[in-house]
């Protein structure tokens, strides 16, 4: 692989796509003549992107005269071309772009820092608003919505932030005509207790201690944790949702490190216990005026992970017969389709895994089999929301595939439960990719997933489908991001597995339908997959330098049997960063459910990460 940088057109784009002037920089597969070297002189522009997406190869080149810009620019235009001579430069492999330019160049143009003359394009705005609006009608129809959203909320961005007096962040693409040095690097962040090779501490390795398999081990140990303790309260319109309470959670960590790919790790939740499908957290409700007590000593987590391979590396010294099994057993935590399929906390299991096979376009393949033999939490589209099965059982078949243009998923997953949960079939896909359109690049994720009861129908073994999609973008000069998030649950979907606290499958589609795993605060929206339909409109601010952020988010859902009720909510949620170990939370939010009346909630937290 060689780096280029292509010397581009200097343009400034309107209010929805401001770009400053810098060079542009690109990796290839293609190989240039080594004159393209001696060329050292760079006409300061920038190439649009619609031209530096379609190029396969971009070179360094030199402009020394208007003809050798108009040769560049008409062999851009040919259907197809494979080499471009300019002067002494040879570019091979032009791609043509899929819009063309009757541009031409001004010629010389004085640099205002060196006093030098550099050779380069201009692009005035009229021909610049021309080359806008010559994307196709169904483009701008497409983009019409994302762009109204990108552009109209550029004013609230610096409204929050004076109100919680930060600094919004936007993106400077000008290359500065000084030197800023060398920045200095943070120092390390320590953890709670670090033995032997230390986390992220620069040095040199030991020399290890080599097993009778042929494996060269460096042990060392990592203790690690949260604390998260939050004051908060919540009404939903029903006697038994109010809260107001102040909780803690514990999430503590020991990790033995025995080479980069084995390790052993062990997890406690001290101050929350399971139990009877939900978790009591230790802190005061001010409700009633007791102590909740929620302090434990189960094992949340203990596994040993690692690589057969790597183990035994005696059995392939040459590292050619394909023996790369990644394993794990024990209590881990599992999640499939992004936590549609499977979000378990806790489960006892025996995974294997191989990856990196490829081929047939399939850049890399991951397949994992999964054998859970304790109880699993059972998940009910209009039962118990996720309760305890003690004598299920789990096989679960998961698969990622990276492709040129996205990652696919395909997951299938039996369970064999109790006669009160009934056995049951789920199957999840997923599609996973980036889409480049004229005004923006988005990114969306599609999913499907089905469920089946394998016998009689429960409310932990159900039939129905349910559809989901996530599609989000980056505001220009900004590093924010937009989503919109919708669902539609078909009969009565039903999760084979999730914890206690996880809520439904439908956790991703905002904040406002996602609960924060953190005492009696539920989600604002409670939807379950059950004949609903629903969205989220969203978008996150950041300030400071990534260090805070704001997120703001309307959600809706919608009945489609029975009473079709509807709901309606709006939420906030405030985060900033102080230090390398805290951060702060703020949310709230107010609803409305239809014949119900109004509910709200608001809460304050602390995270410590050691």
């Amino acid at each position: 692989m060689k780096l280029f940088v292509v010397t581009c057109l200097m343009v400034t784009f309107g209010n929805t796509s401001t770009l400053s002037s810098r060079l542009a920089i690109a990796q290839t597969n293609s190989y240039f003549d080594s004159s393209v070297t001696n060329n050292n002189v760079f006409g300061e522009s920038l190439l649009k992107p619609v031209w530096q997406d379609r190029l396969d190869t971009v070179a360094l080149v030199s402009w020394d005269s208007s003809k050798q810009v108009n040769d560049f620019i008409a062999v851009l235009q040919q259907p197809t071309s494979e080499t471009l001579s300019i002067a002494d430069t040879t570019v091979s492999n032009v791609a043509p772009p899929t819009q063309t330019s009757t541009l031409a160049p001004t010629g010389d143009r004085e640099d205002e820092t060196a006093g030098a003359t550099t050779k380069g394009l201009y692009v005035s705005p009229a021909e610049l608003a021309g080359l806008e609006t010559n994307a196709p009608q169904w483009a701008r129809r497409i983009e019409f919505l994302p762009t109204l959203l990108s552009g109209s909320q550029e004013r609230l961005g610096c409204v929050l932030g004076n109100i919680f007096r930060m600094e919004h962040d936007h993106v400077t693409l000008g290359l500065d005509d000084y030197s800023i040095g060398i920045q200095p690097v943070p120092p390390r962040p320590k953890l709670l207790y670090e033995f032997n090779e230390k986390f992220l501490e620069p040095g040199y390795l030991n020399q290890g201690i080599e097993t009778r398999t042929g494996a060269v081990w460096r042990p060392s140990i990592w203790v690690f944790g949260e604390y998260r303790a939050s004051f908060s309260y919540f009404d939903r319109d029903r006697s038994n949702d109010t809260v107001a309470e102040q909780v803690n959670r514990l999430d503590l960590f020991a990790q033995l490190n025995l080479t980069a790919t084995e390790r052993v790790l062990l997890g406690l939740r001290p101050l929350d216990k399971e139990s009877s499908g939900s978790r009591q957290f230790t802190g005061y409700n001010f409700n009633n005026g007791r102590i909740l007590d929620g302090l434990n000593a189960r094992v949340q987590t203990l596994f040993f992970e690692g690589d057969f391979g790597e183990i035994f590396p005696w059995l392939d010294p040459y590292d050619s017969r394909g023996l790369d099994f990644g394993f794990s057993i024990g209590r881990m935590p599992l999640l499939a389709q992004q936590g549609l399929l499977i979000n378990e906390d806790a489960i006892d299991a025996l995974t294997i895994t191989r990856n990196t096979l490829n081929g047939n376009g399939n850049l890399n393949l991951r397949i994992t089999g999964v054998f859970s033999w304790r109880g699993i939490n059972r998940n009910s589209a209009t039962g118990r929301a996720n309760d305890f099965d003690p004598g299920s059982k789990m096989f679960a078949f998961l698969t990622e595939s990276d492709f040129a243009k996205r990652t696919v998923n395909m997951d299938v997953v039996y369970v064999d439960g109790d006669e009160a949960f009934g056995d049951m079939f789920a199957m999840g896909v997923s599609s996973i990719r980036r889409h480049h359109l004229y005004e923006n690049t988005y990114n969306t994720s599609l999913h499907f997933l089905t469920s089946i009861a394998a016998g009689e129908k429960t409310d932990y073994s159900n039939q129905g489908e349910l559809f989901f999609a996530q599609t989000s973008w980056t505001p220009h000069s900004t590093e924010d991001l937009i989503y919109f998030n919708s669902f539609w649950a078909v009969d009565q979907f039903t999760s084979p597995a999730r914890g206690p606290n996880n809520g439904s499958a439908l956790g991703q589609t905002g904040i406002l339908m996602a609960g924060p795993d953190l005492g009696n605060y539920g989600a604002p929206l409670a939807v379950r997959t059950d004949d609903l339909v629903g969205a989220s409109l969203g978008r996150q601010f950041f300030f400071d330098h990534t260090r805070s952020q704001i997120i703001l988010e309307m959600g809706a859902a919608q009945e489609t049997k029975g009473a079709s009720r509807g709901t309606i909510a709006s939420g906030l949620r405030v985060q900033k960063a102080m230090g390398q170990h805290l951060i702060g939370v703020l949310d709230g939010f107010v609803g409305k459910q239809a014949g119900a009346r109004v509910s709200q909630g608001v809460r304050l937290e602390l995270r410590t990460k050691f």
